[in-house]
């Protein structure tokens, strides 16, 4: 069987996650806007339909940032597992 050779990215892992963590932020503190909306908006259709809206974004934001928060465990955990794996196999008597 060859040899083979994993290289693994920790500063792109770390990087990912850094960025994954940002994006998760950036949607968090979109806030509540839906009463600054109502306040603007005369029509009382075109306020019914915006509210609608709203709503619906934050179910698919908070999915989103469900998702957000899953990707970024898993990057870390990658990224961490693969240090462990790194460091065990670098201390003296181990075989690589």
């Amino acid at each position: 069987m060859p040899d083979s050779d994993l290289a693994v990215d920790y500063a792109l892992l770390a990087t990912s996650a850094k960025q994954l963590g940002a994006i998760q932020r950036e949607f968090k503190n979109l806030g509540e806007w839906k009463d600054d909306i109502a306040s603007v908006v005369g029509a009382s259709d075109l306020r019914g339909a915006m509210a609608e809206f709203i709503d619906n974004w934050d179910d698919n934001r908070k999915r989103l940032l469900d998702s957000l928060d899953a990707v970024g465990t898993m990057v870390e955990e990658t990224r961490d597992a693969f240090q462990k794996l790194d460091d065990e196999l670098s201390k003296p008597g181990k075989k690589k």
